[in-house]
């Protein structure tokens, strides 16, 4: 079931907010200054029937609504522009995606997001808008806004993933745990998924800094251009985490080679102590006649015999420092 709400502001400045269908009507209004509808988890047939009657929309943009694109996407119509983007998923379970996909359309008086799960940067932008803290909003303003909050979402979010790569080549290092490896594969993947869908949407806020996006101003240009720089500062320092996500795996494995030739040496260490052991209990166990094999005193020889050649080789060891 999905949920509406959003403001409308008219060219009056007066503000009020709106959560029915009916409040599309208000979109092609002379009146109307900007019309902001957010539509949240699954679309409806009624909402998306009013979309496609009320604003004239082409069927392919009601489709992609549908589509979970893994990838961010710019499309230009004649009146209005359709963009997708992620925002990071803050309150995922452990099995849901990384990032929620947000569908926008951008017109001159319309703005309409929706998106499945709840988005706080989108939260925000709401309570920016309720709150007075927006003074001159247009459509393209508004979308700026939203993505800039998204951004200062994403910092926090990749900037702890150097502390948790840190720690974990720590662990690699002194003390390689039996999931390390799987916590590291995991680490990775998050860090290819936000790769993932930052580097195109970095290429969108290029196209939309540049004029390829024709319903954003000429002054409203230089903010997408700032939000396209801080988000390329972001990219550049998942591609710095990668490599030492890649350099934390070596590690791993060189810790994991290493503690198995420790293991390998222990045991052929002990293999070989235990040799000459093997070698008189076997020879002095034989069913011919041995020296000693009579004398009264030969069971404690043997021990001792034992005894001294077992010291011996581990004098000899630890003189090698082999272990």
């Amino acid at each position: 079931m999905d949920g509406l709400r959003g403001y409308l502001i008219k060219s009056d400045k007066s503000c009020s907010h709106v959560d029915t269908v009916s409040a599309l009507d208000s979109a092609t209004a002379p009146e109307t200054k900007l019309l902001w509808v957010d539509i949240y988890g699954e679309l409806s047939g009624e909402v998306e029937s009013a979309l496609g009657r009320v604003l004239g929309w082409h069927p392919i943009v009601l489709e992609n609504f549908h589509l979970a694109s893994s990838r961010p996407k710019l499309i230009n119509f004649d009146r209005y522009s359709q963009v997708t983007l992620h925002a990071l998923n803050l309150d995922r379970p452990a099995e849901e995606r990384l990032t929620i996909e947000i569908d926008v359309v951008i017109a001159k008086t319309y703005l309409i997001t929706y998106h499945r799960h709840p988005v706080r940067s989108i939260e925000e932008t709401l309570e920016d808008l309720s709150a007075g803290r927006l003074a001159s909003v247009g459509a393209d303003e508004l979308l700026y806004h939203i993505i800039s909050h998204g951004i200062d979402k994403y910092t926090p979010a990749i900037e702890e993933k150097k502390d948790l790569i840190a720690s974990l080549e720590q662990e690699a290092l002194y003390d390689p745990g039996q999931n390390l490896l799987e916590r590291i594969v995991l680490l990775r993947d998050e860090v290819m998924e936000l790769a993932v869908v930052m580097t195109p949407q970095q290429l969108i806020l290029t196209q939309m800094a540049t004029g390829v996006c024709r319903h954003v101003r000429p002054f409203i240009r230089p903010y997408f251009k700032d939000a396209e720089s801080r988000l390329r500062n972001l990219i550049d320092e998942l591609v710095t985490y990668k490599e030492m996500l890649a350099n934390s795996l070596e590690l791993y494995r060189s810790a994991m080679s290493s503690r198995t030739n420790d293991t390998m040496k222990v045991l052929t260490i002990l293999s070989v102590m235990f040799m000459p052991l093997n070698f008189l209990t076997g020879l002095f166990g034989m069913n011919v006649g041995v020296p000693l094999s009579g004398h009264h005193h030969a069971f404690s020889f043997i021990l001792i015999l034992c005894g001294v050649s077992f010291a011996g080789m581990m004098i000899y060891f630890k003189a090698k420092s082999w272990f």
